[in-house]
């Protein structure tokens, strides 16, 4: 039996060279097993391999999945977990993310949770290399990276941090793009209307936008009335100079297998979803030139399920140019505002002006100062900024949010959640 092989060789109440050195799961309950992380992630049938028989699994270093078969390649796939255990020194805990800035742009970053040490020595963090220093200037003090970018030239820099403690060092390698701002647009259909991007409809029916169901901010664009074999379309043409990427976000209550929304560029399907889904986040890269995007809700000859429509909210042109940008004023200060609806149930929405370029955090507290959700914001610039706060899963009352950034918490602001 593989359970018994790796019990005797490499468990935790092994003796040798290899014990400890990998975690075994399996998805029926196995006595006698000290899982490192919750069990119910894989307690399927069908989840990983071949969707019929119960999987086994051999995690690894930081709960890294190296197998999860019978018995195809157990062996070499616990050898290569026991060949990346760290057994001393400094490893990377949490890879710092790519980014994307524009001209001018400057944020900065905790980096002291990046990189930790087996031991749990301090690790100091530096930037090691900067392979387009053009683009992006970058530096550490104090476990703060600190990231600058140009006002004349783009394009896309390696940042490498070297994370140290006494003899032991580790690197994390990310990107960071740069774009002229001309060459980055998002809309966000904040202006409650298609004013923004030149868009253009097609179909049976135009698309509309939505007041009640979005992203972020208070709008979002939802697919046109159609019935069967119909089609309701939203298409804009952006020029990519240097190539680069397309993101959006987007959300499907339809017929599930049969009434898709569809993304086409320049005329080719790149993926299709259906049924109930909530909002996830697609990403295509974009060659350079001209590219037609467009959006298609497209149904069957039968059958309507769900509210029989798609939402598509947040989409970056990343390297892409528009005939005009919206102008955005800066506020004076930074500003939390009241949250809309108050009272509210079960969602409402918290704007927000800000001044500085950095990170930005919604903490929400119950009436006994407890942490009930962080929202991130995300990266922003200076303007005014929307996030939405779900209370599903929690009990009518009182709550409390604050603003967090770059170690800066605004006074907290009192909401009411009806139920």
């Amino acid at each position: 039996m593989l359970q018994q092989r790796w019990t005797n060789t490499y468990g935790p109440d092994a003796t040798g060279d290899y014990a400890g050195r990998s975690y075994w799961l399996c998805t029926e309950t196995w006595s006698g097993q000290n899982y490192p992380f919750d069990l119910a992630a894989y307690n399927k049938m069908g989840g990983f391999s071949n969707g019929y028989v119960p999987m086994f699994i051999v995690v690894g270093f930081q709960n890294k999945v190296y197998w999860n078969s019978n018995y195809s390649n157990f062996d070499s796939a616990l050898q290569q977990a026991i060949n990346e255990m760290v057994a001393e020194g400094v490893y990377v805990d949490n890879p710092f993310t790519d980014k994307v800035m524009i001209f001018n742009d400057s944020f900065n970053f905790d980096v002291s949770g990046v990189f930790k040490d087996l031991e749990d020595n301090p690790v100091t963090v530096s930037v090691g290399a900067n392979s387009n220093p053009d683009v992006i200037s970058a530096s550490v003090e104090n476990n703060i990276l600190y990231l600058t970018a140009g006002n004349t030239t783009g394009g896309t820099a390696t940042i490498t941090l070297l994370g140290t403690a006494g003899e032991f060092s580790k690197i994390d390698d990310f990107t960071v793009t740069v774009y002229d701002p001309v060459n980055f647009t998002i809309e966000d259909f904040e202006t409650g209307d298609y004013s923004y991007v030149p868009w253009a409809f097609g179909g049976t029916a135009p698309w509309n936008i939505d007041t009640s169901v979005y992203y972020d901010g208070e709008f979002s664009s939802r697919s046109g009335t159609i019935t069967h074999s119909q089609k309701s379309q939203m298409s804009a043409s952006v020029d990519y100079p240097d190539g680069g990427k397309v993101k959006f976000f987007y959300k499907t209550s339809s017929e599930g297998g049969y009434d898709h929304l569809k993304f086409f560029i320049n005329g080719i399907e790149k993926k299709r979803w259906s049924g109930n889904l909530d909002w996830r986040e697609a990403e295509f890269d974009i060659t350079p030139g001209s590219n037609l995007f467009m959006w298609s809700y497209e149904k069957d000859a039968t059958t309507t399920s769900n509210s029989d429509c798609v939402w598509v909210d947040r989409i970056v042109f990343q390297g892409g140019t528009l005939s005009s940008i919206e102008d955005v004023s800066v506020p004076e200060e930074t500003v939390l505002h009241q949250n809309y609806p108050n009272p509210f149930n079960p969602s409402t929405t918290i704007s927000f002006d800000v001044t500085e370029n950095a990170e930005y955090f919604i903490k929400v507290f119950s009436i006994k100062g407890q942490l009930v959700e962080t929202i991130n914001a995300g990266l922003l610039r200076s303007g005014r900024h929307f996030v939405n706060f779900n209370s599903e899963g929690l009990s009518g009352g009182i709550y409390y949010y604050h603003l967090e950034y770059s170690g800066i918490k605004t006074a907290p602001r009192r909401m009411l959640l009806l139920k």
